[in-house]
């Protein structure tokens, strides 16, 4: 699976504090689904919840907001576009320890298609990207995906 890297990878950029608090950020996959295309082909597809915790964190909801919507804009975009999937396409849930720090936990359902062909007679998976949208209307979201600083 690709897009838990990919994730974790967009807020490290965005969010200086994971480079030196590498612990505090944990990504990890829940409520799995592995979904045959159902045709002659090996290709198929997951399906699955991203699980986003920062721990101990002391900085704005909106630092962390900001590098998930990125991501989803190039990597799960029907979770921003598709009325219906927006409406609950981010969950969160924020655990308020003190004044200052907070454990925080996104979730995020996304799905990962996965083309299987046959090379030499070996089977060859190969983790497909969504499409690169190049429309002048979604400008603003490429600015969030060349952030490198913290907000």
């Amino acid at each position: 699976m690709l897009k838990p890297n990919l994730l974790r990878e967009m807020i490290v950029r965005h969010e200086p504090f994971f480079n030196q608090n590498p612990d505090r950020l944990e990504v990890f996959v829940t409520k799995g689904n592995l979904m045959a295309t159902g045709t002659n082909s090996a290709s198929f597809l997951y399906q699955y919840q991203l699980e986003v915790l920062a721990l101990d964190y002391p900085h704005p909801l909106d630092n962390l907001s900001i590098p998930i919507l990125a991501c989803a804009r190039r990597h799960q975009p029907d979770l921003l576009f598709n009325p219906e999937r927006r409406k609950d396409g981010f969950r969160f849930e924020v655990d308020l320890l003190n004044n200052d720090t907070a454990d925080i936990l996104f979730t995020v359902p996304v799905s990962e298609r996965v083309m299987v062909s046959r090379e030499d007679g070996r089977l060859i998976p190969v983790h497909l990207d969504e499409p690169v949208s190049h429309s002048p209307s979604l400008a603003a979201w490429d600015v969030l995906n060349m952030t490198t600083g913290g907000a």
